[in-house]
């Protein structure tokens, strides 16, 4: 009997729980591990923050998954791997031997130490709930990063606020312009949206420091705060240095394009917590972690079985869809921008689509 360790519950690895239900091999013997019951699905956050979803609508119970699907569910945190034994511990020393392990753990969000302790992050994700709540309803919400989640929590706070007949003096800060990442277009183009929506925005602006009442800006504005949420880049565990295993320079697991490690053949990864040396600059994205389920899914099984492993292929384009609050969603793809009801309900489609897939699995 080989044992096959699964540690996270991200996209990737719910492909591969919801494969072992109709092609579980009779030799395998797989054990999820994850620090929470619960898998939360970034895709809906924003909608669960003005409150167009519930709770149990934006996540999957990975414990009722597992006993449908036959696999062992395991809540507990892994914070060392010995390479040689072949063996994870968590965090009260528990072992869990592995002859196959893979990682989808995400990332962290990278908050400079001076502003740390008065800067909350909504990573692992499921603290997201608890803490959205704390930043939507206090008295000035603050969000420092432009990019896709910060600019999307934004728009939704915003949005409740204005349903709630609270001040909308909400806050975004950016380091760039606003959704620089998916070009300038798109950039100026959601930049005018936030002005019509009446979104207070500062573009090209760092935060330097942040007491229990204010922010204090690079060119030495204060403004007040009741509580700011950090989504800035993403950040490692420090799981994998620790280790020894190959990283790169950020400590992000290094792995080929089977999404297998560089050195160490029986440990793979996927999602926000890699990097592929072949494509060392590819965006920590939630849709390169979906399509990386099935290719994780085949290497894993050819691993244990000894046979060829596949490639991953990144896409060149995707769709992109980021909600605007108000039933409304910006929707890119390329240089091709959209934004309006029919992208919010295109967004609404797909994400509720991919996440009954999974919960008919044990609902």
């Amino acid at each position: 009997m080989k044992t096959l360790v699964l540690v996270g519950g991200g996209h990737a690895h719910l492909h591969c729980l919801e494969q072992l239900n109709t092609d579980s091999p009779k030799d395998w013997r797989v054990l999820l591990i994850s620090s929470s019951p619960y898998q939360y699905y970034s895709g809906m956050f924003s909608g669960y923050t003005e409150g167009v979803y519930s709770l149990e609508d934006i996540r999957i119970d990975l414990k009722k998954l597992c006993e449908k699907i036959g696999a062992t569910f395991t809540e507990d945190a892994v914070m060392a791997i010995d390479l040689e034994a072949k063996e994870l511990t968590g965090s009260d020393g528990v072992v869990y031997p592995y002859d196959v392990v893979s990682f989808d753990i995400g990332s962290r969000t990278d908050i400079p130490e001076t502003v740390e302790e008065h800067a909350a992050s909504i990573k692992p994700n499921y603290r997201f709930p608890d803490q959205l709540v704390r930043t939507r309803d206090s008295a000035h919400p603050v969000i420092v990063g432009g990019g896709a989640s910060g600019v999307e929590l934004a728009f939704s706070i915003l949005s409740w606020r204005k349903q709630h007949d609270l001040p909308v003096n909400i806050t975004l800060f950016s380091s760039t312009s606003l959704l620089i990442g998916q070009g300038a277009v798109a950039s100026k183009k959601i930049e005018a949206i936030a002005i019509k929506k009446a979104l207070a925005f500062f573009p090209h602006t760092s935060i330097q420091a942040i007491d229990g009442q204010s922010v204090t800006t690079s060119a030495s504005q204060t403004f007040p705060q009741s509580d700011v949420l950090w989504l800035t880049g993403p950040k490692s565990v420090a799981l994998f240095s620790l280790a020894g295993l190959p990283t790169d320079a950020g400590g992000f697991l290094l792995v080929n394009e089977a999404l297998q490690s560089v050195q160490h053949p029986e440990i793979f990864g996927a999602g926000d917590c890699i990097t592929i040396d072949r494509y060392p600059t590819l965006a920590k994205n939630g849709v390169y972690a979906v399509r990386q389920g099935p290719i994780l899914w085949k290497n894993l099984k050819n691993s244990l079985s000894k046979d060829k492993l596949l490639p991953f292929d990144p896409q060149k384009k995707f769709v992109s869809i980021l909600s605007t609050g108000g039933g409304e969603a910006f929707l890119s793809y390329g240089e091709q921008h959209f934004h309006g009801r029919i992208p919010w309900k295109i967004k609404q489609h797909i994400d509720r689509k991919f996440m009954k897939r999974y919960k008919d699995l044990y609902e």
